[in-house]
């Protein structure tokens, strides 16, 4: 067993960081990743736990808070990572990673590290990492919850979250998470039995996807070039969920639906990318690079852009992005998601020249030469400035992104293949009424 660490955590520090809800006046104690691969299988929290030293429960908390990636196979190092090691640690690990790829085998897929859930297990040589002092956003403890309840039943709550807050932090499920500065839809599970057929539904959408991303709903070809005019008024009305007999076989159970705000209207239709996702540099947060072709270790990500529309910024949005009212274009899109990537949409739009009003850490990588320089590992000294202007910086507070609609045409969530079942989030906090006006979904 590899473990990449100094010392171990203080127990009293570490459940403080941990504590639901957080202590009044708590501030992070800031990062502290740990790094190292599985002695054998099992339990992972079991092998967390062991490994690191940590006090009971601890690691069932940095589950729940979603503080804890693994892989069965450990990427390959980084020239970084390689240079703080010794001889014998770099064989070590070498001789790990071919005995997990001999068990694994080689897909990207299995060097690709996710976010573990609770109850998750581990196998011996699998790549883990630790983030023992998890982001905490004392904020959601302020939000009152109850009116944000788009639906419940016995099964799963569908809740719309303010930008600003991660999640809702009391006994209830994860299906999904949507970034802190993202607000919108989340599907909050009420059992585990729901988790398992939510996650199945999901399996099930990824499945069709690159069925879905080649054709329309109504069975044209959809090249991705759209240009900016538009399909007309009956397509965009299927596409934003409208069932008929003609889209139903190529219809996937489950439908997620996004509205974005940028200052340049991106290009309709489909927007195929491969991405590096969760790309970690000395100094930066984790960002997701997207290239035009695929390259080692990355994912295809697919985005359809519904439409695009011009609107009207809050008095909050101008004041928290810096754009005095009518100062800049703003546009608001809809997008429907096909294949689920870390920072899919925020990458993707940067990397067509549209970054998200209000995303201090994609706005950057509209650049190419930048995203080449940081995928080749280039630390890009040149550019970074004081710690006040980094050269990727985390959002303060809300971007232009709501996870606005889903349509779920499966019976788990009370729908079906002729009528699914819909859930819509509401007004974007950014965008201003003014009076019965069009929003981007084509609805009044």
């Amino acid at each position: 067993m590899l473990v990449r660490h100094v010392e171990a955590p203080d127990p009293v520090r570490l459940m403080e960081a941990l504590a639901i809800p957080p202590a009044p006046g708590f501030r992070t104690h800031g990062a502290r990743v740990e790094h190292l691969l599985a002695p054998r299988d099992g339990c992972l929290a079991d092998v967390v736990t062991e490994a690191l030293q940590l006090p009971q429960g601890a690691a069932e908390l940095l589950l729940r808070f979603g503080a804890i990636h693994t892989c069965p196979v450990p990427p390959a190092l980084s020239a970084a990572s390689a240079a703080g090691m010794s001889a014998a640690e770099l064989a070590k690990v070498q001789l790990v990673r071919e005995a997990a790829q001999q068990r694994a085998g080689t897909s990207s897929q299995v060097r690709t590290t996710r976010r573990a859930q609770e109850g998750a297990t581990t196998t011996r040589g699998a790549y883990i990492r630790v983030h023992l002092h998890p982001k905490r956003f004392p904020g959601a403890h302020a939000v009152d919850w109850a009116r944000r309840v788009v639906a419940s039943t016995d099964e799963y709550v569908v809740v719309s979250k303010p930008a600003g807050a991660l999640a809702l932090e009391q006994p209830l499920l994860l299906t999904s998470r949507l970034d802190q500065c993202t607000e919108g839809l989340l599907v909050l599970a009420k059992t585990r039995s729901f988790v398992a057929r939510f996650n199945q539904l999901v399996q099930r959408s990824s499945s069709n996807s690159k069925h879905s991303s080649s054709t329309t709903d109504d069975g044209g070809c959809s090249d991705g070039s759209g240009g900016r005019g538009g399909g007309s008024e009956q397509q965009e009305h299927s596409m934003c969920g409208a069932s008929s007999d003609s889209c139903a076989p190529q219809r996937r159970p489950l439908r997620k639906f996004y509205r974005a705000a940028t200052a340049v209207a991106p290009p309709l239709g489909l927007l195929r990318h491969h991405l590096s996702i969760e790309r970690r540099h000395q100094g930066l947060p984790s960002f997701t690079i997207a290239h035009d072709q695929a390259v080692e270790g990355s994912l295809l990500a697919e985005l359809r852009v519904v439409k695009a529309a011009p609107i009207r910024l809050t008095a909050a949005a101008t004041e928290q992005w810096g754009t005095p009212a009518g100062a800049i274009p703003a546009y608001e899109c809809l997008i429907e998601l096909l294949t689920g990537r870390t920072h899919q949409i925020r990458a993707q739009l940067a990397a067509v020249g549209c970054p998200l009003l209000g995303d201090s850490l994609y706005q950057p990588l509209v650049s190419l030469q930048l995203r080449q320089r940081l995928f080749a590992g280039d630390p890009c000294a040149d550019l970074r400035q004081g710690s006040a202007d980094r050269l990727l910086r985390e959002p303060q507070g809300g971007v232009g992104l709501q996870a606005c609609r889903l349509e779920v045409a499966d019976a788990c969530m009370g729908g079906s293949r002729d009528v699914p079942a819909l859930f819509d989030a509401g007004t974007p906090w950014w965008r201003a009424q003014v009076g019965a006006a069009t929003d981007a979904t084509g609805a009044r």
